[in-house]
């Protein structure tokens, strides 16, 4: 057995001589002394530095996606984006037969737009001041205060039923700047007007809430059924204040501004009118200044 290993031994240690020489007049062009045991190693580091230079190439560079089943991050995130878009566009499926059925039931007649009780009003009041802290509600009732021979106005005029369109006053839901008119060729239903952040919406007449949700053009909506079927649409909210089914007064606040919706650019509302089952200008019935 020892001799075995020393046999070995001296096998690794056996020495080579690698020459050079030139092929066409067998000149030395140089010669390496070598063991066996310097190949060996040779050869080993250098399987060694090939199995490493490999593993460092499939890793830091784009080579791993040429590996069988491997998770490409692009395709991850790809597979993320898809499951929120399919959510996304589920949810927005629901939320349109949810308006489809509240339509028919506005059609049909079926939803009253009766004003509640003193006690309901009452109850929506004291609902609305626990969600606000002291410094906003002072903020809306000075603006409640402002405006406040135009909400008279148009609280008597809704009123009545029969009035013309043209003679009823709305109340301006937010202040601001136009930044988007309507245009109705280019299914550009409403005005959207920019205002600052955390803004109060308000309900441009009073009336039933008839759709709180969230769409994916739109973000936060809330849609509010008036008398001599006017319809308005309140888009982009950060939050919705009031519940469907909910009766609102003029000039309540009924949401807060935003930016939520993909077709939301910034901070602003998307304000609509419809009568009729029509869309119609809210900038020639409503002074946003």
């Amino acid at each position: 057995m020892a001799n075995n290993k020393k046999r070995r031994v001296i096998g690794l240690k056996k020495r080579f001589k690698l020459v050079l020489m030139d092929d066409s007049t067998f000149e030395e062009k140089g010669s390496f002394r070598l063991t066996m045991g310097n190949i060996v190693f040779g050869i080993s580091f250098l399987v060694f530095l090939l199995i490493v230079s490999g593993g460092l190439l499939m890793t830091f560079t784009p080579l791993k996606q040429w590996i069988p089943d491997y998770p490409d991050a692009k395709i991850r995130q790809s597979i993320i984006d898809n499951s929120i878009r399919l959510d996304s566009l589920t949810n927005y499926i629901r939320i349109q037969d949810q308006y489809i059925t509240n339509l028919k039931e506005i059609l049909g007649g079926n939803i009253s737009t009766d004003p509640p009780s003193a006690d309901d009003v009452k109850q929506n009041h004291s609902a609305l001041v626990d969600l606000q802290n002291q410094r906003e509600y002072d903020s809306i009732i000075r603006e409640r205060v402002e405006f406040d021979k135009q909400t008279n106005i148009a609280v008597l005029q809704q009123t009545n039923k029969k009035a013309n369109i043209s003679t009823i006053q709305f109340f301006p839901p937010v202040k601001g700047v136009v930044s988007n008119v309507f245009r109705a060729n280019e299914q550009h239903f409403g005005i959207d007007i920019v205002t600052k952040p955390e803004t109060f919406v308000c309900a441009a007449l009073s009336g039933t809430v008839i759709y709180k949700g969230w769409t994916l053009e739109g973000g936060n909506v809330i849609q509010i059924q008036h008398d001599n079927n006017l319809i308005t649409v309140y888009k982009h909210n950060a939050s919705i204040l009031k519940n469907q089914g909910d009766y609102v007064l003029v000039g309540e606040p009924i949401a807060v501004v935003g930016n939520s919706g993909e077709y939301s650019t910034g901070p602003h509302l998307h304000f609509e009118i419809w009568h009729d089952g029509v869309p119609i200008n809210p900038g020639n019935y409503v002074s946003f200044n």
